[in-house]
């Protein structure tokens, strides 16, 4: 009896001791994460690009649209030349480790005070930062915005749409976004491979009598019109057909100022009005063989 009892005590030392570590170590990344976001508010309204830059991690990105460190300085400059003072405001809603990272959804809050005195949004959303080890300190990796409210539709690694019913599944390790990046993309989901910079972007739009074959072909011209000269390449296209759905395909690769050369799948499908977009893109080019096996499972588990 008494050896039960000194078992049972001891385990609850153990899950009490356990619950505490795990409170100071909450609270801790808490301070960190809040410390980071203060540095990053303080650097905008003090107009310190260099301070804020150096909150990036030197490999930063915006998840899938590639934009990187140069994107985000040219972006902040035009914003400190274009107003005279700013308020900036991050608020932390969530905070999760996530393998390698820390998973952050905050609400951001930019004005900016226009030569009429008036003061202006320049932006308010809720955005997803990972956050990534730098030594002692956290610093911004990857980000992207994100819609709240179709956080709920993702479900463990299936992604259901409430509005077409479009559901797809990712690998293990993979990771799901509702995004809000792209508003003429409708339903549009981000996806982030595990090696941090490769994903798909997934959506539909109303078709409007506008087949697979030439969205592909458009999309495919305008990349070619926009890289950096002689780099782009198209690869292969033609028709793709998967669970009754019509559809077209095309692999290319092509290098957009201020972004990451990219190795690009485009699916396309015509299905109940809509024209259903897959683009799984491997950045840089030679990631392409590491992911395009998980960018075939996802679009076999579409539904």
């Amino acid at each position: 009896m008494k050896r039960r009892i000194s078992i049972v005590i001891g385990l609850i030392l153990t899950i009490t001791c356990t619950s505490v570590l795990w409170a100071q170590s909450n609270a801790q990344l808490r301070a960190e994460v809040g410390t980071l976001y203060e540095r990053a508010d303080h650097a905008l309204e003090t107009r310190d690009l260099e301070g804020y830059m150096s909150l990036l991690a030197p490999d930063y990105e915006h998840i899938y649209l590639g934009k990187n460190r140069e994107g985000i300085r040219s972006l902040f400059k035009d914003i400190f030349d274009g107003y005279g003072a700013l308020r900036s405001q991050r608020t932390p809603l969530e905070i999760t480790p996530t393998g390698n990272w820390i998973k952050v959804v905050s609400d951001v809050k930019i004005e900016g005070k226009t030569r009429r005195n008036d003061w202006e949004i320049i932006t308010q959303e809720t955005t997803l930062d990972l956050l990534a080890r730098e030594g002692s300190t956290l610093k911004f990796f990857r980000s992207t915005p994100i819609d709240k409210l179709r956080l709920a539709n993702v479900s463990g690694r299936t992604y259901t749409d409430s509005q077409s019913g479009l559901s797809f599944t990712v690998p293990k390790g993979w990771m799901i976004f509702p995004t809000t990046a792209l508003p003429t993309i409708q339903g549009c989901v981000f996806v982030l491979a595990p090696d941090g910079s490769s994903g798909a972007m997934i959506g539909y739009v109303k078709a409007n009598g506008v087949t697979a074959q030439k969205a592909v072909e458009g999309d495919d011209a305008m990349a070619k019109l926009l890289s950096k000269p002689d780099v782009y390449k198209l690869i292969k296209s033609g028709p793709f057909r998967i669970h009754g759905r019509e559809g077209y395909e095309s692999e290319s690769e092509f290098f957009m100022p201020m972004e990451r050369e990219r190795h690009r799948r485009r699916v396309y499908l015509n299905a109940d009005g809509l024209l259903y977009v897959f683009c799984f893109d491997a950045m840089p080019t030679g990631q392409w063989d590491l992911v395009k096996d998980g960018f075939q499972s996802i679009m076999d588990s579409v539904q």
